[in-house]
């Protein structure tokens, strides 16, 4: 989750962030059934990027702490919700976030986990569950891959290839419970029992 990468593609993920908003708009809508946390409830938004999905989840009622290893792309975050009270932090999951046990209600990342290689991604994972009371929840893609995704996610270097296709069992192993909900094409909701 190093910031440097992100640091230099930051600007070009901040001009889709009207797009990105209405897109966690539309998948929220559809997965806020499978929330266990009241309006007004604490969030965490684990490599928040340039924050849409924390922009969104105030809209909602929720009060988001965003964190992103990238200062780039928080400094767009902070930009982009500098009227709704969000809080933005620079910190890695990898080396612990710098937050009390069972500090969030629901702890969220959108489309991290793929990014990171496996070995990382149980710690990602229990750092996630360290920190949550009620759900962790990771948006990501699904089995049904497409062209565009997989050309875009080896650009970036990630490790997509294998998330997509053990992703629950992975969190199976971490998790008291897992239940993956698919909201979109692509896009699925894994939801995490702490």
């Amino acid at each position: 989750m190093a910031g440097s990468l992100f640091d230099k593609i930051a600007p070009v993920y901040n001009v889709f962030f009207r797009y990105q908003v209405r897109s966690f708009r539309t998948i929220f809508s559809r997965g806020r059934g499978h929330l266990l946390i009241p309006a007004g409830a604490r969030i965490l938004d684990i490599g928040c990027g340039t924050g849409a999905l924390a922009f969104c989840l105030q809209e909602q009622g929720y009060r988001v702490t965003g964190v992103d290893a990238s200062p780039k792309m928080l400094a767009a975050a902070k930009k982009n919700n500098r009227t709704n009270g969000n809080q933005f932090t620079v910190a890695d999951a990898l080396s612990g976030l710098p937050f009390q046990d069972k500090s969030f209600d629901l702890v969220m990342s959108s489309y991290v986990a793929h990014g990171i290689r496996k070995e990382q991604r149980r710690l990602f994972f229990r750092e996630a569950q360290r920190l949550a009371r009620t759900q962790v929840i990771y948006q990501d893609y699904n089995e049904k891959r497409q062209a565009m995704s997989d050309i875009v996610e080896w650009l970036e270097g990630g490790n997509y290839f294998t998330f997509i296709g053990h992703a629950q069992e992975e969190l199976q192993e971490v998790f008291s419970g897992v239940k993956v909900q698919s909201l979109a094409a692509q896009i699925a909701w894994y939801i995490c029992t702490p």
